[in-house]
């Protein structure tokens, strides 16, 4: 059988007075093995541990204490994403991996252990059927209960649900929730297949009679009200089984079927875009059956379940409002002092049968009203609300389920009295990937762009990268490579791109579809879609076309920036065939090696109207990286017939490309975008490199007015490329500009915390013409403070920062600079200060890694130390740098100064 892997407290989360178990109590958390699987490729486990000193391993598997298998003694010090190569393992069994490892001298070093289930494989080792109810379009949301007794006569080891609800559920038992997730599963092109999930209950919260309710929600799969009814998948739906294993052996299953039965609940109206409405008089508790319907068998539902593999969405975080105002009699609007991703929880009194409403926005009018332009309600006609009845005049508690928002503020009516801060909590939600970055400064300007980068990623990785958290929440394929750096660097997003690129996988199969490919978004002809080709807009039904060559490039680049950061060849593998399909199907479509159409460098300070760089020269860039990623693949992979077949395309389209559009004279592709696109792919000549960066320069104190016009595409690469190409002094300047015309006028003049749409943001009206003030799109200058500030670049010789660059730029002009960075073989340092002359620099190379070090030199002699010795005396270079030499595990302190001191 195929079988995919499940760790216990990693996959399966604690519910809210719902125990898991998880590691054995013997096992320390820091001994444990991380257990991962990939679902959508062949369902087998992945291992990974502490790496140490590791020169040697072996794996073991066991059972109830028997040996299921024992890999051999590797000698390697490869410790994560350790494929297990032993006999199938039996559905639903719980199973104990072990890995020992030893040092160069064979000497045993750790042994590390961890739990884990084999799950199910459908349809065959589900016993449930799908039910659902009797919908009706307008009618409230079902809840669904099962009651259960457990057999006292035998003692119950374990009690596991597994479960699967396309619009979301929640779960309960006995009237306590099941697990942390929310918004769950994450969305998915449910015409393939949907996830389930698998919690571990504790069997001393069971009882000798038990209630299990599920209440279903809409999600993406009943999305009925924005965007047209083309978007619904099918109506709620759910299929579960909890599985009661006893210690003697045996199981009893309590499945989805007719004899399940169902009413109408308290929420009344949900919609993901639209929001929740919430009668607490219609709560049904903990009731008997009496006047419940017996369930419906589903006739539509997903044709496929997958174990979710990818971390789940949760509350991760708790903002407290800081203000409250009553700008109309019984209207107040709280101020949150920080745009979120999420919902609130509210803690107030009322009467039976009082209604409250919230409504929220991210900015507030004149009159301090709440202004929901740029949360989208131009597009979806529907300002983010929610509603509350009372059920009683004692103090009561509520939070949405099956809904999320985008927010600063929330406007509450319908209240008898003037509330206190205390009255909500805003809960941030996103999918729980651990944060794997810091980066702090000496400089302010920067500390808050990475913080506005930060919320703002923070607050569009709700099971897919969004493009922002109220009008859209889509996942927009420009958008997930404009971000892709900047997310790698500050959260562990491995599992979550995996995904994403199935999504795209998904997306691109159906050739039926009839959609555009225009010259532009706007120019729509109606053709018939390649396989493997995928759409704008990834997953769901809001495809808005076929992939353009500048938004579908992420198809390439996605699988070689997991191998990059997190060494992972097996993607690579998998996604090959796909970052082929769409090298080569862009690459028909040039004309004399230039590729014409596509939306463009998106979202400049002017507007999409005033996109500067041409079309034609960002689609291929594009292209012509797209061209040269996979080169580096195919030599990964030792396809050599690839790598020679691209290697002369490439030649070929960066003749084609210069001869179009390099301005020899001027130094110049034209825009500031063209010029850094250029420079960064490689395309530009190595004579010419330094004088183009110039022309950037020159066209940010002329056409720019002292600052930049770039959209999404130049802005994550402009300071890496003029920081490379001797214009760090610029750099400098533009990142701690004050000012109008200025990062800083973001939050100076209009307290902004999280990235706005259009960036920089120059006058009011941006305020109002509906664009985000959360787009993530434009945090991609966010990972050139790792990788360019801090010096903590990847390499693709060893990748997953097995052997890292370290290269700091703009030391002259910056008094301090702190940043690290999770990777997976431990945390990579680089802290730096630069004051008198002196620059002092300590950097973490992690265990069984490398680090290539590279000190900045800028004065006309310097002298270097290493950890206290001498390493020489150094004068200014062409790049300002010198190499010092590749350095192995540990920590070093590195001092240049302009004198023998």
């Amino acid at each position: 059988m195929k079988v995919f892997i499940q760790i216990l407290g990693i996959l399966v989360l604690l519910g809210s007075g719902i125990a898991c178990k998880g590691t054995s109590s013997s096992v320390e958390e820091d001994k444990s093995v991380q257990v991962d699987f990939i679902s959508n490729i062949d369902q087998l486990p992945r291992f990974s541990w502490p790496g140490s000193n590791q020169a040697y391993f072996q794996i073991l598997i066991q059972k109830e204490g028997k040996i299921i298998w024992k890999g051999k003694k590797e000698k390697s010090t490869d410790h994560t994403d350790i494929m297990y190569a032993g006999p199938d393992l039996s559905s639903g069994e719980q199973y104990t991996v072990k890995v020992s490892t030893w040092d160069e001298k064979e000497i045993i070093l750790d042994t590390y252990a961890n739990s884990f289930y084999a799950p199910l494989d459908y349809p065959e080792d589900w016993n449930g059927t799908w039910i659902s109810y009797d919908y009706h379009p307008d009618s409230a949301l079902p809840v669904f209960q099962k009651t259960f007794k457990q057999d006292r006569s035998r003692t119950l080891a374990n009690a596991r649900l597994y479960i699967a609800a396309p619009g979301f559920y929640e779960a309960s038992i006995n009237g306590q929730k099941i697990g942390k997730h929310v918004l769950d599963p994450a969305q998915t092109n449910y015409e393939d297949y949907t996830f389930y999930t698998a919690f571990d209950l504790d069997p001393m919260q069971l009882k000798d009679q038990n209630i299990l309710q599920i209440m279903l929600g809409n999600g993406w799969y009943n999305q009925n009200v924005v965007w047209g009814k083309s978007m619904i998948y099918g109506h709620p739906v759910f299929i579960a089984q909890l599985v009661l294993q006893y210690t003697d052996g045996s199981r009893e299953v309590i499945e989805t079927d007719t004899s399940w039965k169902w009413k109408f609940g308290p929420i009344t109206f949900s919609n993901i875009y639209a929001g929740e409405h919430y009668d607490a008089r219609k709560e049904v508790g903990e009731t008997t059956e009496i006047q419940w319907r017996n369930a419906l068998l589903a006739h539509k539902h997903p044709s496929n379940l997958l174990q979710q593999y990818l971390p789940a969405i949760q509350e991760m975080e708790v903002v407290n409002p800081i203000n409250i105002t009553e700008p109309q009699q019984g209207v107040y609007v709280l101020d949150m002092g920080q745009n979120i991703t999420g919902w609130t929880s509210l803690k107030l009194k009322g009467s039976p049968g009082q209604e409250i409403t919230l409504r929220f926005a991210e900015e507030i009018d004149s009159a301090g009203n709440i202004d929901p332009t740029s949360t989208g309600v131009k597009a979806t006609k529907h300002v983010q609300t929610c509603k509350y009845i009372f059920k009683s005049s004692g103090t009561e508690y509520w939070q949405p389920r099956f809904t999320y928002h985008g927010f600063r503020y929330v406007e509450i009516s319908g209240l008898k009295e003037k509330p206190g801060l205390d009255i909500l909590k805003g809960k941030v939600l996103y999918s729980k990937m651990d944060l794997t970055g810091h980066f702090t400064s000496s400089e302010p300007n920067l500390n808050k762009l990475h913080e506005l980068a930060l919320w703002t990623i923070k607050g569009n990785m709700q099971g897919i990268p969004t493009d922002c958290p109220h009008r859209e929440k889509c996942g927009w394929t420009g958008d997930a490579h404009a971000v892709i750096h900047a997310l790698t660097y500050n959260m562990d997003a491995r599992l979550f791109l995996t995904k994403y690129m199935f999504d795209m996988r998904s997306s691109g199969r159906n050739v039926q579809r009839e959609l555009y490919f225009g010259e532009s978004f706007h120019d729509r002809s109606i053709i018939m879609k390649p396989a493997g080709i995928p759409t704008m807009i990834v997953p769901g039904r809001r495809t808005s076309g076929t992939a353009s060559p500048d938004w579908g490039t992420a198809q390439v680049q996605i699988p070689w920036y997991l191998y990059l950061y997190y060494g992972q060849k097996e993607i690579l593998e998998t996604f090959y065939p796909d970052m082929k399909n769409w090298t080569d199907y862009v690459h028909e479509k040039n004309v004399n090696g230039i590729i014409t159409h596509g939306l463009g460098d998106w979202c400049p300070p002017s507007g999409n109207g005033g996109i500067e760089c041409p079309v034609p020269i960002s689609s291929s860039a594009f292209h012509i990286l797209d061209v040269k990623l996979m080169i580096e693949a195919a030599n990964v992979l030792g396809k050599k017939q690839d790598v020679f077949k691209y290697r002369k395309q490439l030649e070929e389209l960066i003749i084609r490309f210069n001869e179009a559009f390099l301005d020899l004279d001027q130094s110049t592709y034209g825009s500031q975008t063209a010029n850094a696109l250029a420079l960064d792919i490689g395309i530009v000549p190595e004579h010419l490199k330094k004088s183009v960066a110039a022309s950037i320069v020159k066209d940010i104190h002329g056409n720019g007015d002292g600052f930049l016009t770039t959209g999404i595409f130049g802005l994550s690469r402009l300071f890496k490329v003029l920081s490379e190409n001797g214009q760090e002094k610029e750099v400098y300047r533009l990142l701690t500009k004050k000012g109008y015309g200025s990062f800083a006028y973001m939050w100076d003049k209009y307290d902004a915390t999280t990235l706005w749409e259009v960036l920089p943001v120059l006058d009011s009206t941006a305020l109002y013409n509906g664009r985000s003030h959360s787009h993530p799109m434009q945090g991609g200058y966010d990972a050139w403070f790792y990788s360019g500030l801090g010096g903590i670049n990847p390499s693709p010789d060893a990748p997953g920062f097995e052997k890292i660059i370290f290269k700091p730029y703009l030391t002259q002009f910056i008094k301090q600079v702190e940043t690290g960075h999770v990777s997976r073989h431990g945390e990579v340092k680089s802290s730096w200060t630069n004051e008198n002359g002196v620059f002092t620099w300590e950097i973490t190379i992690p265990q069984n890694c490398t680090g290539a070090v590279y000190v900045p030199v800028h004065s006309s002699e310097q002298h270097i130390t290493l950890n206290g010795n001498q390493v020489g005396s150094f004068k200014n270079t062409k790049d300002n740098f010198v190499f010092i030499g590749n350095y192995e595990a540990g920590t070093y302190q590195i001092i240049a100064s302009s004198t023998t001191n």
